[in-house]
């Protein structure tokens, strides 16, 4: 269900011949046999016409505990930039439990402010204008999980939540 991401003219994704491409996709078993129909599309460009080269990279917190019945508990992750940079886009991932998610950067300029997570708006936000990271910057994404009975989509209020890959567990990613 990931939309498209269109880059800017002389922009392009470096992907070298011989590459091993590996998509990571989230089943969760549900005691029926599925179908999956996911697809990917590549559109190319000329190498000549490249001035860009865009890379990934994840601002993330891999290790936490989200104590049980927990209305409102702050995850903190930060991301130092070793070189310049030009940002321009994020992906916030959180799973049910994930409840607001916001990235401000060092001068507390907000980058993405998502007040009201939720677990199917998994989407890319570009930025209208891409945005310059010097080098030496960090940027702090702080987000926020919801444990409790009060949140509908959470399976299990009772239970201590880590990171994990599946839907029952938590991710933490901006």
């Amino acid at each position: 269900g990931m939309t498209p991401r269109r880059f800017e003219k002389g922009m392009a994704i470096r992907v070298p011949a011989g590459s091993k491409l590996v998509f990571q996709c989230h089943y969760t078993p549900n005691g029926t046999e599925q179908t999956d129909r996911s697809y990917v599309g590549f559109v190319y460009a000329d190498p000549s016409e490249v001035t860009h080269e865009v890379r990934g990279g994840s601002c993330g917190n891999l290790s936490f505990v989200i104590p049980p019945n927990s209305p409102n508990h702050k995850v903190v992750a930060r991301k130092l930039f070793l070189r310049d940079a030009t940002l321009l886009g994020m992906n916030p991932h959180m799973h049910l439990r994930g409840k607001s998610l916001g990235l401000p950067e060092g001068t507390r300029c907000v980058l993405l402010d998502v007040p009201r997570y939720d677990f199917n708006w998994q989407l890319w936000y570009m930025l209208k204008e891409p945005r310059k990271i010097p080098r030496g910057s960090r940027m702090i994404c702080t987000a926020y999980f919801d444990n409790s009975d009060d949140n509908l989509a959470n399976p299990d209020p009772s239970q201590e939540v880590i990171w994990g890959e599946q839907t029952w567990d938590e991710m933490m990613f901006g």
